[in-house]
């Protein structure tokens, strides 16, 4: 039967849901700069800006919930000691990315003068244009989406070094 709360001996079933839920849609929104670029000059960019706006927006309030869940469930999973520290400190950039992104890409919108919408409802109306604020959030959120696919790299990269050098089945507790 699964448990909603983490054990020592496994994630709980909303800890996996929203593991592989945030996943499934961040490799979505990282994608979509590719699909951008392809779209740059074409009349469905403003629709798929709407629903990268959407997607971001939800995986930000995800996070929050994410972040609150982890708090809960702070005391039943630990890593071994000697990955204790690498561990909170990849978590802990992947969670500062995760609401610094959706952050630098509101203020990009923002800056841009553009209506940001969260599926079909408007959350912030357009306004004036804000240079500064739309270049510099700009560059953030390039950055900082840099960031995150070299930190989504590591992640793999620790939990395959988990289950297949160290066999600890670290996998198997989030599969």
């Amino acid at each position: 039967m699964m448990t909603l709360m983490d054990a020592e001996n496994r994630y709980g079933g909303v800890s996996r849901a929203l593991h592989w839920l945030m996943a499934a849609l961040l490799l979505l929104m990282l994608a979509s700069e590719v699909w951008f670029e392809a779209l740059e000059d074409s009349l469905s960019e403003h629709s798929l800006m709407a629903w990268h706006q959407s997607l971001g927006l939800a995986l930000f309030g995800l996070m929050v919930f994410r972040g609150l869940w982890r708090w809960l469930n702070r005391s039943r999973l630990s890593p071994p000691e000697h990955w204790a520290t690498m561990a909170k400190l990849g978590h802990f950039a992947l969670y500062a990315l995760m609401i610094l992104m959706p952050l630098s890409g509101l203020a990009t919108a923002v800056g841009e003068g553009d209506t940001v919408t969260f599926f079909g409802w408007t959350v912030f109306a357009s306004g004036p244009e804000v240079e500064w604020l739309e270049d510099s959030g700009e560059d953030v959120h390039e950055t900082l989406a840099n960031l995150l696919w070299l930190m989504i790299g590591l992640h793999v990269a620790a939990a395959l070094a988990h289950q297949y050098l160290l066999k600890d089945r670290e996998l198997k507790r989030m599969a």
